[in-house]
């Protein structure tokens, strides 16, 4: 089998991976990459549209997000939506309204009192809609809803569904042109990865490569890489499967619910299909998996290599479900992925966003959700939300969950002066 060298190796070829790639070949003077993808092109798993809530976070309509972490995430998005805005690719993203909708006497006085007065000196394009602007920018929010029901919404004017996999080959179009000695290795799996002599040996199953820098941006697989490293040995993952409804064309905009109290998911939403916008989707559901990729039960094998499979993880997760009372919820929203009785259990949730919604417009998308890598802290006993990066010695790792895509350039950006750093060149963005 040949052998490759590199400076740099960057595994995973989703949106995180080819955004790090993307970045070292216009800002650095590193041209001696590869990425290395074991599928047959870039964003196939959790960067596919099927696979993911398509959503350019911001934090200004995602009430799961406290003003600080939020404004972060603001930060990183404006430079993910302008890259998108100059690009001008066709299919590439699309953009409307976005708000988070208070339902009832409690959500609607909090949203009024409470958020917008907080985040609006922060974002400019947010503004409070009552019922009435409702009713004409959003109608199916309202018609057949209770007169007497309390409803009013934060509405963004900058909301922006993107297709991660077609942004990941926007990213690997544009490193052809501004690098064309990187290279990209698609159908090559990694075995194992280890460290000699302060190189790092990846063995795959099309030969050897060897790097001087590894950056793992492979979800799952990033931790069981740094864990055989040595790395992130007190940290496991609760896999967080996510399945989403189609339901016609019903919403014009991305419409959240206010996060439940204390619930460390999101509540479903609804929205437009980047790929269809005649058909609303409904979700995501949150479904505990042992895997580390969705519909792909193989990976089992690879979930049960993670310390969190151990007594130790599972006297773990098991005070985690009970002290965050979630065994209730991820039990109701494991029932929604079931026949028959599924929809009819969502619609109860669905009809807080369109009360109108029947049981014979819902139809589960098969084979179509992703898996989001939660990070649980085994010494802590704590979810440890948003993103989550290890670095060690000439090495990074990213699991990326939700919101990953959304700060992937912001990411890369930090990745990529921290790979300069470790080999001593320029980086300059």
């Amino acid at each position: 089998m040949p052998s490759h060298e590199y400076d740099v190796v960057i595994v995973g070829g989703g949106v995180t991976g080819t955004a790090l790639l993307y970045v070292l070949s216009l800002y650095s003077d590193i041209r001696n990459i590869a990425l290395i993808e074991k599928n047959a092109s870039v964003g196939e798993v959790n960067s596919h549209p099927l696979n993911n809530a398509q959503t350019s976070h911001d934090g200004g309509t995602e009430t799961n997000y406290p003003l600080e972490h939020a404004l972060l995430v603001q930060k990183a998005a404006k430079l993910l939506r302008a890259y998108v805005e100059a690009r001008k690719t066709e299919g590439l993203f699309k953009k409307t309204h976005r708000m988070v909708l208070g339902v009832g006497e409690d959500e609607t006085r909090d949203l009024r009192e409470e958020r917008f007065p907080k985040f609006k000196p922060h974002y400019p394009d947010l503004h409070l809609a009552e019922k009435d602007e409702l009713r004409v920018i959003e109608p199916n929010v309202v018609l057949g809803r209770d007169e007497n029901e309390a409803i009013c919404a934060m509405v963004s004017s900058e909301g922006y569904a993107v297709n991660y996999q077609r942004l990941s080959e926007c990213f690997l179009e544009d490193v052809r042109v501004h690098n064309p000695y990187a290279k990209v290795f698609f159908n090559t799996k990694i075995k194992h990865i280890r460290k000699e002599n302060g190189v790092f040996t990846l063995e795959t199953n099309t030969g050897v490569y060897r790097a001087s820098v590894v950056v793992c941006a492979a979800g799952a697989y990033s931790l069981l890489f740094a864990q055989e490293l040595g790395y992130g040995m007190h940290l496991g993952i609760l896999p967080v499967a996510g399945s989403f409804y189609s339901s016609g064309p019903l919403l014009k905009g991305k419409v959240y619910r206010v996060q439940i109290e204390g619930m460390p998911f999101a509540a479903i939403h609804g929205d437009p299909d980047v790929l269809n916008q005649a058909d609303t989707r409904f979700g995501p559901t949150t479904k505990p998996l042992p895997f580390m990729e969705r519909h792909r039960p193989k990976t089992f094998f690879d979930y049960v290599k993670l310390p969190i499979v151990s007594l130790r993880g599972l006297w773990v997760l098991t005070k985690l479900l009970m002290n965050k009372k979630l065994l209730g919820y991820v039990f109701k929203n494991a029932l929604y992925d079931l026949p028959v009785i599924g929809p009819y259990l969502f619609l109860r949730e669905a009809r807080v966003i369109v009360p109108t919604l029947t049981y014979q417009n819902l139809k589960l998308r098969k084979g179509a959700g992703g898996i989001r890598p939660q990070i649980v802290n085994l010494e802590t006993g704590e979810l440890e939300m948003g993103d989550k990066t290890l670095v060690g010695e000439n090495c990074i790792f990213n699991t990326t969950p939700s919101p990953g895509a959304s700060v992937c350039l912001a990411n890369a950006h930090r990745d990529a002066k921290q790979v300069a750093a470790f080999l001593g060149k320029k980086y300059s963005a």
